[in-house]
């Protein structure tokens, strides 16, 4: 088994080996700006800490697949900066920004193709299945990021809606990347299986941590400015948890800040409704309950401990982030 530091290793020298090979690119330099701008590249460590739950080694068979799902990320990331008017990302200006909208969107394309050209040098056995769980991820992706700009213009959403919406937007890649290691290392069907469901669960209590960090985090720290998620009425578990908590004058001061957004302090007000409803703590327990049912998931790999120990805790470091 490798350590988490030497899988992180060769995940970092495969993007660099990646941006090299792109050289002859006209989309090069935004391409390049994109894959190189650092970020946990939790998806592909993912993938070859599940292979190695499984595997001693880890071939080019599977360390292709795990690069094809940080490109596909980072597509994701670009197209979402242009669609949410954002002017940073990771500390930097975005690709729109520091280009243009054309740019961004034609790199954001080139950066989908080449995820796909990564994901099918995988081994020839699986390449299906690898195939068939990649192109259910990427469906879905763009499934949930419609729902969320959708629920934008919606007055209420469920909590069952809002995790609809983050298993797909956010949760579908990552389930996909540990699925992926599993397929690759030739896992049983039931042990793949599980480490989907663990990657579902993991998506949602990421994406709950993003939300809060959004409003708690340090900006300098978190890579893009705070508040951002409120400023565009995005359906983030904090607010479908406040509107489902508030009641008398501070349901009216809410739904009535949610409509005005011309109020220049509509952002810090709605962050005091957040901290007189316990919001913040409320968002840090889900977060637990959802790292509980993804390292349930894991537990029942039926592995031997010390194999699954690293994954968990990988992922338990998750947990601490505050970026």
């Amino acid at each position: 088994m490798f350590t988490v530091n030497e899988i992180q290793g060769f995940v970092n020298q495969g993007i660099q080996s990646l941006i090299a090979s792109y050289r002859h690119s006209r989309l090069i330099g935004p391409v390049e700006y994109a894959l190189s701008a650092g970020g946990k590249r939790l998806r592909p460590m993912l993938c070859l800490l599940g292979y190695n739950v499984f595997s001693d080694n880890l071939p080019p068979t599977v360390l292709y697949p795990a690069l094809g799902l940080e490109v596909y990320h980072n597509f994701t990331l670009v197209h979402d900066d242009v669609m949410d008017h954002a002017d940073m990302r990771r500390n930097r200006q975005t690709i729109h920004k520091k280009w243009d909208i054309n740019t961004a969107i034609l790199s954001g394309d080139a950066l989908s193709m080449l995820a796909y050209r990564y994901m099918s040098r995988c081994e020839p056995l699986v390449l299906p299945l690898v195939l068939e769980a990649f192109h259910k991820a990427a469906e879905d992706v763009c499934e949930g990021q419609q729902l969320d700009v959708e629920y934008e213009n919606q007055a209420y959403i469920t909590a069952e809606e809002y995790a609809d919406m983050i298993s797909k937007k956010t949760g579908a890649l990552i389930a996909c990347s540990l699925q992926t290691g599993g397929l690759c290392a030739g896992a049983a069907p039931r042990a793949v299986n599980n480490l989907y469901n663990a990657g579902i669960s993991l998506g949602i209590a990421f994406q709950i941590q993003d939300d809060y960090l959004d409003i708690y985090g340090d900006p300098n720290v978190f890579g893009k400015a705070t508040g951002t998620d409120i400023a565009n009425n995005k359906k983030t578990w904090l607010l479908t948890y406040a509107l489902r908590q508030a009641a008398g004058e501070d349901l009216v001061r809410l739904n009535g800040l949610l409509t005005n957004r011309e109020d220049p302090e509509r952002v810090a007000k709605i962050i005091g409704i957040y901290n007189k409803l316990g919001v913040r703590e409320a968002a840090q327990e889900q977060v637990v309950l959802y790292m509980g049912k993804t390292i349930a998931a894991l537990e029942g790999l039926e592995a031997r401990p010390e194999r699954t120990g690293l994954l968990i805790e990988y992922i338990q470091s998750l947990l601490n982030r505050v970026r």
